[in-house]
């Protein structure tokens, strides 16, 4: 596995994140994404979901949707 420090500012940004981060060069080309672990309260969400009965919609649904907004 490669090891890359980062400046202290840059490791409390990508902490701070709620999300993925998508790190770039200095031309704007993406070199990687980062994905924090889920917390403790996401993962117990999930859990909570998991056997849940609701309406589903398929894929392509879902995507109609989204094109939709």
């Amino acid at each position: 596995m490669t090891k890359i420090v980062l400046q202290a500012e840059i490791a409390e940004q990508i902490r701070r994140s709620d999300g993925p981060i998508e790190l770039v060069d200095d031309n704007g080309v993406q070199v990687g994404v980062v994905r924090r672990p889920p917390t403790e309260q996401e993962i117990e969400i999930a859990r909570a979901r998991v056997g849940t009965t609701g309406p589903k919609i398929t894929v392509d649904e879902l995507i109609a949707k989204v094109e939709a907004l």
